[in-house]
């Protein structure tokens, strides 16, 4: 629709031309009474051309192209006057009027020549204006530095070319349209709900790869919604297609209500639309080769090696090699390309240049890819290993051109799998040579499918068969006759998987019973790790186990004939104790019963030790407490009258535990301490208690002996005297290698201390 600014200083004649011009001619048109306001409405709003009147008061015609020229060179402007003067006219033309229409004519006439005279300089003015745009676009769109700027220029020259309100461009991505740019005053136009509606016109548009132009009617028909929330009144949608491949749609709108859209109109938006089509195109293509291009030097960045292209010469020429080569070889690519400073070859080991050439030529001959392994050395004289991997490149007739591919550093994955093949050569060597005999069980968790895959040389010798004749056995199938531990130890690893030993384990084998010392140990092995590895290592101990069973039994003969020897020593000592006793009813001297009472005495309590080891457990050691209680049951039944007015107390702890070298002098001891105290302590018919207590700490041992009767002189010294009790005391704790304690206050206290000696008790 063609906008016009209509001049006139007659009211009437200007509501007249108004009339028919819009009516009949189908244009839109703005009214000015003055010149003045005329200029205030071109400054402000969008014409395509200027109709004025010449004779207007204040500001004529001529006056008001003028000032109009000065603002814009090229609008269309026509004069329409009914003065005929062709000096009017003239002035007119110089000053850049397009036409000159006299009004005198008739009115059908006038305005017939009048619009034709419009459209001719309104198409004109557009072409001309169309033809800057796209300049200016070419222009902008040289200096753009991304798609972002490419995208600002194209939707603003598309505005100046329609002059409309508004534009949005929607590129394709895959199957969805996104809105990658637009320009909207009303601000309106991005909402969920308006864009709601514009996507399937476009989509629409796209699959019928045809314009679509719509004015306010054909809008209300279908979408409503556009006129009523987002002032929509007319709009074309135009797809952007460039060399077939269809890139996005244009959506340009506006709120002013068109009424038809003029043939060059679209010729104009179609021109610009093509234009930017190819813009945004190469732009996308730009971006998306350098997306690429940043994509490929990152990949190259991060590989963990250094690609090349190069020639097959022997020099190894290299065209281009990338930044990983100064990691590998100490050299910039640079000094390395063209063999500006080295060639590659002259890093290759001399020893590997050879074959490195020959398999490679004979790989690309063949069209087939290349892989080796050799040594180089680096700038700073060191040797790498290095795994270079590659292809040929072939020309246009399809001949070996030149070579490319990737060179790694494997310097410690190399030296990392020599040392895995030295410890698995170790390994092997291990476990054939080692002398306990291994079984390797593969399992799927049960027992029944837990088959043999793997022994050594000791587990042949233990079975006594080939390997060829064990692999693949079951476990139950080699151990058919076994205890019933093993197998339920081996189902145990196999739920828990958990190692476990078994010891003196027997297994039946054909020439009779073995006996294992075992190991069972299991580790999933497989892709899914859902099988199990199960380490079965055994050693055969049946000698030693014989061996045991042998010693065992010789002990226990030992240990019976000592029984008998401690028995028949007792009976021996309990003998001599009833001749004293029938020796001292002969006696009638009191001073020699009492000699011989005491010799009783020291009797018993050595008999007493050994009918204690004799119904022992532990034939060499004697519970203590048992002994001195049976001390004192043995004293009580002796001296039946004084132990009715003495009373005997024994506290001992009862987890002390002595041999019999250390027993004997104790309980000798403990006879004469308490025979001193039952005979001298008291007076005769005197009450009193003698305590007898035996402790330990950490370190040593204390008997004790303590009476309260009336304690003894105050000049005694036992080292001193003659008391053939007092001086065995003496002897027996040196043999302890003791010490004897002796206080006297209230009643008497006998102390002997002596060391454990690294006994635990």
């Amino acid at each position: 629709m063609i906008r016009i600014l209509l001049v006139d200083d007659e009211p009437d004649l200007l509501d007249l031309e108004s009339r028919i011009l819009e009516q009949k001619y189908g244009f839109s048109t703005l009214s000015a009474k003055t010149g003045e306001e005329a200029l205030e409405i071109f400054n402000n709003q969008p014409v395509d051309a200027i109709i004025s009147d010449y004779s207007m008061p204040q500001m004529d015609g001529i006056a008001l192209l003028k000032k109009i020229r000065e603002i814009n060179k090229t609008i269309p402007f026509i004069l329409f006057t009914i003065r005929e003067k062709e000096d009017i006219a003239i002035e007119a033309m110089n000053h850049g009027a397009n036409f000159y229409v006299q009004k005198e004519n008739f009115p059908q006439v006038v305005f017939a020549e009048l619009a034709n005279d419009v459209n001719k300089a309104v198409e004109l003015f557009r072409a001309e204006k169309s033809l800057k745009i796209q300049r200016d676009l070419a222009l902008a769109n040289t200096s753009a530095k991304s798609l972002e700027e490419t995208l600002h220029f194209c939707s603003q020259a598309i505005l100046d070319v329609s002059g409309m309100e508004g534009v949005g461009i929607y590129l394709c991505e895959e199957k969805n349209l996104d809105l990658a740019t637009f320009k909207d005053s009303s601000g309106k136009y991005t909402g969920e709900n308006i864009q709601s509606v514009i996507h399937p016109i476009l989509h629409s548009v796209i699959r019928q790869k045809n314009p679509l132009y719509r004015d306010e009617e054909d809008i209300r028909a279908i979408d409503p919604f556009l006129v009523e929330e987002g002032r929509i009144y007319s709009d074309i949608s135009i797809p952007m297609t460039h060399h077939g491949r269809t890139i996005g749609v244009v959506h340009i709108f506006s709120s002013q209500r068109q009424i038809a859209y003029a043939l060059s109109f679209q010729r104009f938006i179609s021109d610009i639309i093509v234009q930017v089509s190819g813009y945004i195109s190469d732009r996308l293509a730009e971006e998306a080769l350098r997306t690429s291009e940043n994509r490929m030097k990152a990949m190259i960045r991060n590989l963990p090696g250094m690609v090349y292209q190069g020639h097959i010469d022997e020099d190894r020429t290299m065209e281009f090699v990338s930044d990983a080569a100064f990691k590998l070889t100490g050299y910039h690519p640079g000094d390395i390309m063209q063999n500006a400073v080295r060639s590659w070859g002259s890093f290759i080991s001399p020893a590997d240049r050879a074959r490195i050439h020959e398999t490679i030529t004979r790989a690309v001959g063949k069209n087939a890819r290349f892989r080796l392994t050799y040594r180089i050395t680096t700038r700073d004289d060191k040797h790498r290993w290095v795994l270079e991997q590659g292809t040929g490149i072939p020309d246009d007739d399809g001949n070996p051109a030149g070579i490319e591919g990737i060179i790694m550093d494997i310097t410690r994955q190399k030296v990392l799998d020599d040392q895995v093949k030295m410890f698995h050569n170790r390994l092997k060597t291990l476990f054939m040579l080692m002398p306990a005999g291994c079984l390797i069980f593969r399992s799927d968790g049960t027992i029944t499918n837990s088959v043999l895959v793997d022994l050594n040389s000791s587990a042949e010798k233990i079975e006594q068969k080939d390997k060829t004749e064990l692999i693949g056995i079951t476990f139950q199938g080699l151990f058919t006759k076994t205890d019933q531990a093993l197998q339920d130890a081996f189902a145990r690893i196999l739920e828990d998987k958990k190692s476990r030993a078994l010891q003196r384990c027997g297994i039946t084998y054909p020439g009779g019973k073995r006996y294992f010392d075992i190991f069972l140990s299991s580790t999933p092995v497989g892709y899914e790790q859902t099988e199990l590895e199960i380490f079965f290592l055994y050693n055969d101990i049946t000698s030693r186990v014989l061996a045991e069973q042998q010693i065992i039994s010789s002990l226990r003969e030992k240990e019976l004939l000592l029984k008998e020897v401690h028995h028949r020593v007792k009976n021996n000592l309990q003998i001599i104790s009833g001749i004293l006793k029938l020796q001292s009813m002969k006696i009638h001297d009191p001073q020699a019963q009492e000699i011989i009472q005491e010799c009783r005495n020291q009797v018993y309590s050595m008999a007493s030790i050994h009918e204690l080891l004799y119904n022992s457990k532990d034939i060499g050691k004697i519970r203590i407490e048992e002994y001195i209680n049976r001390l004192v049951d043995h004293f009580k039944q002796e001296y039946g009258g004084t132990s009715a007015r003495i009373k005997l107390v024994v506290a001992v702890d009862p987890g002390i535990v002595l041999d019999i070298e250390r027993c004997i002098p104790c309980g000798l001891i403990l006879n004469e301490l308490i025979t001193n105290a039952v005979k001298y302590a008291y007076k005769p018919d005197e009450e009193g208690e003698i305590r007898i207590s035996f402790t330990q700490d950490s370190s040593s041992y204390l008997m004790q002996v303590a009476d309260d009767g009336m304690g003894l002189p105050k000049d005694f010294d036992e080292r001193k005297s003659r008391s053939l009790g007092m001086e065995l005391t003496l002897r027996l704790t040196q043999q302890l290698q003791g010490r004897l304690e002796i206080m006297s206050e209230k009643g008497t206290i006998f102390k002997v201390i002596f060391p454990k000696m690294g006994e635990t008790g």
